[in-house]
């Protein structure tokens, strides 16, 4: 075992947690636990994290960048000196597109070598986080709010170099984005969420380089080539639908239901029905587990399915949970734990659905730069709007083109639209 594999789950425990609010529920614990686990031990995980980032990278030396790309992002969140003032600025400025000031400008150049190290980790194809399922509830999570500052602070440089009009280095910045976002997703559902926010922002990002750049064949055709590389490393909610599974069958168990009544139920009358099921001893603990794995296969199979039958699906099992947690204790604790599973799957629908429509207004501009206009109607073989499973609408504007979806989230009851610009 090489010395990166040795620390691999030191480095991947080592930090704590700092999440984004993602529109979980109260009840939605793992989402919450996300947000405050190893709180009471983020001094003592700092000096372990660089004491394993010291002596990993001490050994690898000769052969930079590591094989395990969370070595890297974990080394970048460790040294990142951000604050307050400068979160909120760059939150702003991602929110307005607004083009970068001068304090920001010198705030990316002090982290130069932070963003280059997040760029190098974005590059190397392996990424471990060293997620320990035996742990159950009490696992710890990769540091994904640190991830998100890394995003902001990558995006500002981007911005700088768009307006400098050095778009190819701006569009290298956001191809790392994309793969960073790939190397968050995985087998938990708040990384798997974290991933998409900064998958998304990397697609808006995108859109309004598209709209600046030169549009002319060869230009749009790297970027194609670029998004097709992109496109070839897996990016799914799959991963965090089976490790969500592993964690809570870990959890449904005589020696985890402690962890489960302490860290993850907040009102006394559902603790104190945990704390009788308990009691009961193994055999009711077990009629708990297997009412989780035959919900939990459903769910399963919903995020299989087209997105109106799938998002169906998991409302009408959902329904029979919250009813079921009512009088039935053997969906007490499947009832306690699970997260909104309809909400990640819209998320996870229209993070695809904004992916294509790139793609499909990518193909339309080339159409507009091969002929010197734009089609009058949307070319056939685009892909498609997954909200809807048909082709998106197309419409001419005087600035550009817009795509929008023909099916609607239902979790919100929107149909959204994207827009692109076209240069005169």
């Amino acid at each position: 075992m090489n010395t990166l594999n040795k620390f691999k789950n030191v480095i991947a425990r080592s930090e704590t947690t700092k999440q984004s609010s993602l529109c979980f529920k109260k009840r939605d614990c793992f989402a919450s636990l996300a947000m405050t686990r190893g709180l009471f031990r983020s001094c003592l995980n700092k000096l372990i994290l660089s004491a394993a980032i010291f002596f990993s990278m001490t050994a690898c030396a000769y052969s930079y960048p590591p094989d395990n790309a969370a070595v890297l992002y974990y080394k970048a969140a460790m040294l990142y000196r951000g604050n307050d003032e400068m979160d909120l600025m760059f939150r702003d400025f991602n929110k307005r597109n607004a083009e970068p000031n001068d304090k920001i400008i010198d705030f990316v150049n002090k982290n130069r070598l932070i963003i280059d190290t997040v760029l190098d980790a974005s590059e190397v194809k392996n990424c471990d986080w060293g997620l320990d399922f035996s742990h159950g509830v009490e696992m710890q999570l990769p540091p994904l709010g640190d991830m998100r500052k890394l995003a902001y602070l990558v995006i500002a440089d981007a911005k700088i170099s768009e307006k400098t009009g050095d778009y190819e280095t701006a569009i290298s910045r956001y191809m790392g984005l994309y793969r960073m976002a790939r190397h968050i997703n995985d087998r938990v559902f708040i990384s798997n969420l974290v991933a998409i926010s900064i998958n998304a922002l990397t697609n808006e990002c995108l859109t309004q380089i598209i709209g600046k750049m030169p549009q002319d064949t060869q230009s749009l055709m790297n970027l194609k080539n670029q998004l097709i590389e992109v496109d070839s490393i897996p990016f799914s909610v799959k991963p965090a639908l089976l490790g969500e599974r592993e964690e809570m069958l870990t959890s449904i168990s005589p020696e985890k239901i402690s962890d489960i009544i302490r860290l993850c139920v907040e009102d006394e009358a559902t603790k104190k029905k945990l704390e009788k099921i308990a009691s009961l001893g193994e055999t009711a603990i077990e009629r708990n587990r297997a009412y989780f794995e035959n919900y939990y296969a459903g769910i399963i199979a919903a995020f299989e399915m087209p997105y109106v039958q799938g998002d169906s699906k998991i409302e009408n099992l959902y329904k029979k949970l919250n009813e079921d947690a009512k009088n039935n204790p053997d969906a007490i604790i499947t009832g306690t734990l699970m997260p909104s599973t309809r909400k990640i799957f819209s998320l996870t629908i229209r993070c695809k659905t904004h992916n294509n429509a790139l793609r499909a207004a990518i193909e339309i501009y080339l159409v507009k730069a091969n002929t010197g206009k734009l089609p009058d109607v949307i070319p056939a073989g685009l892909p498609l709007d997954l909200f809807s499973d048909k082709p998106f609408i197309y419409e001419k504007t005087t600035d550009g083109f817009t795509l929008r979806c023909q099916g609607k989230d239902l979790t919100k009851d929107e149909a959204y639209e994207y827009k692109f610009k076209v240069k005169k």
